[in-house]
């Protein structure tokens, strides 16, 4: 003959599954919050389920709460050791801790007058300014320094290459009409005025930097609109 509590306990379990089933659908569907209340139900009727448990941390850490989502992990693990997903989910529970510890920090320091709130600004402009003239991506950035200097190696270089040019141009013979500035040898003029001799270096040089311009504004800029660069979660 069955024990009296054998029914209950398997009419209690199949709750569990169907909280949790529900609790798992609401949580694809992007309602966490309503996950969060049916995972909680279930783990009222058994608080020994790991399953829930694992729900309820995944739940947690989607909401950005490490410290919370870390206890339930770890109580899962409690519950069933041989899992070895719950090692990583505890890791990242422990960074978005940390991170969460840094934001507090953050916004402390600027409430105290010892950070300012960085702007967040766009990496597609930031990069489109750099890419017309080097520098000023920077300086939309907030890089005045970088900025600056930047702009004032670009104009450097750029006028050591373009006196280089001139210098050809002028020393060439004229072309077949009679002028010095044919088009039939401007562009080979032109290259090899850029890419012989000393100019060779300020020609590289210049592309470099303005590769360098257009990929640090763009990255400086993404910085601000992250965790990372703000010190925001």
């Amino acid at each position: 003959m069955s024990s009296p509590e054998e029914p209950k306990s398997i009419e209690v379990q199949t709750q569990v599954r169907e909280l949790l089933g529900r609790g798992t659908l609401a949580r694809a569907r992007g309602r966490r919050e309503e996950a969060i209340k049916l995972v909680q139900q279930a783990i009222v009727l058994d608080e020994t389920n790991p399953e829930a448990h694992e729900l309820m941390g995944d739940l947690l850490l989607d909401l950005k709460r490490g410290e919370e989502a870390m206890e339930r992990f770890r109580r899962a693990r409690e519950l069933r050791p041989g899992r070895t997903t719950l090692e990583d989910k505890i890791a990242r529970a422990a960074l978005q801790k940390a991170a969460r510890f840094r934001s507090l920090e953050y916004m402390q320091a600027v409430l105290e007058g010892r950070e300012k709130p960085e702007a967040k600004r766009n990496p597609g402009l930031a990069a489109l300014l750099s890419l017309v003239i080097p520098g000023f991506g920077q300086l939309y950035n907030g890089d005045v320094v970088k900025g600056l200097a930047v702009a004032s190696a670009y104009i450097f270089l750029l006028a050591i290459a373009i006196l280089a040019v001139l210098a050809k141009l002028a020393s060439a013979p004229p072309a077949a009409g009679g002028t010095i500035y044919g088009r039939q040898m401007d562009m080979g003029t032109i290259t090899s005025a850029l890419f012989s001799g000393s100019t060779l270096v300020a020609t590289i040089a210049l592309f470099c930097l303005w590769i360098y311009s257009v990929a640090d504004a763009a990255l400086r800029a993404g910085r601000t609109m992250t965790s990372e660069g703000t010190g925001l979660v």
